[in-house]
């Protein structure tokens, strides 16, 4: 009797310890599910940038930012990449709170009143001005530009896009007069504006958006001619200062208006 308690005791004894390797103490379990989390990817600069790039709203970009780990780089010259990447205002002013560990308050309703939601169409028109004469005999492929908006664009009596706001180009390609008579060339993309709510807006030249000269977003905007405020003073291609030209948008865009 005495030997078959021992060997049941011995098998208990064993049992137990073969379960305790098989199964992680609750400290084990804690130090795994620690490390899974720090396997997640913690948002960064570069991160928010895809995300404005990749169309998410303002509303889904700040939500993910208030409940994910950050690593965000709120250095000024950090601040500066991120506006010239086209990040708006409320979305940087989130990733300045959450990274100092304040109370994220922003929202794409900076007025703190009601807002209402509008939708710009694709295809709406924008008039825009150049403020600086543009030669072919200055500029060089790839040479930003910079236009601004004529007048406010409203939709359903409702203003999406301020006046004065800036709009960005690029030279396409440039060619300078040369001998023999031959005549300068001058070539433009109209690129991207800000709604008033700060969103990055794409736009195109052309009002269908079709054709052999789409790149992307974009639409090269060619000024050979008379057409457009061109002048050809000894064979020069040059858009002269103050020349209203028509772009459209190339995408359609929700705008949150404060009323």
């Amino acid at each position: 009797m005495k030997k078959f308690l021992s060997l049941s005791l011995t098998f208990l004894l064993l049992q137990s310890s073969f379960c305790s390797v098989l199964l992680p103490s609750n400290t084990v379990a804690q130090d795994l599910s620690a490390i899974a989390s720090k396997q997640d990817d913690a948002l960064t600069n570069q991160t928010i940038i895809e995300m404005v790039a990749s169309d998410f709203s303002q509303e889904i970009i700040i939500a993910k930012i208030k409940s994910s780990k950050n690593t965000f780089d709120t250095s000024a010259a950090a601040l500066k990449k991120l506006k010239e990447a086209g990040v708006p205002d409320t979305i940087i002013l989130a990733m300045v709170q959450k990274a100092s560990g304040m109370e994220i308050t922003t929202t794409t309703n900076n007025s703190g009143g009601n807002a209402t939601s509008v939708t710009i169409p694709d295809g709406t028109e924008i008039k825009i001005v150049n403020p600086e004469e543009i030669s072919g005999q200055k500029v060089v492929e790839g040479d930003a530009l910079t236009f601004k908006v004529v007048e406010d664009v409203k939709i359903n009596g409702v203003t999406v896009i301020a006046k004065d706001s800036l709009v960005k180009g690029t030279v396409s390609s440039a060619k300078k007069k040369g001998f023999m008579g031959r005549s300068g060339e001058l070539n433009i993309r109209i690129e991207s504006t800000q709604t008033v709510d700060n969103q990055k807006l794409k736009l195109r030249a052309s009002k269908s958006g079709q054709g052999g000269d789409n790149m992307g977003s974009t639409v090269a905007l060619t000024v050979l001619f008379g057409p457009l405020g061109l002048l050809r003073r000894g064979k020069e291609a040059k858009i002269k200062t103050g020349t209203i030209l028509s772009a459209y948008t190339d995408e359609v865009k929700t705008v949150m208006v404060s009323n």
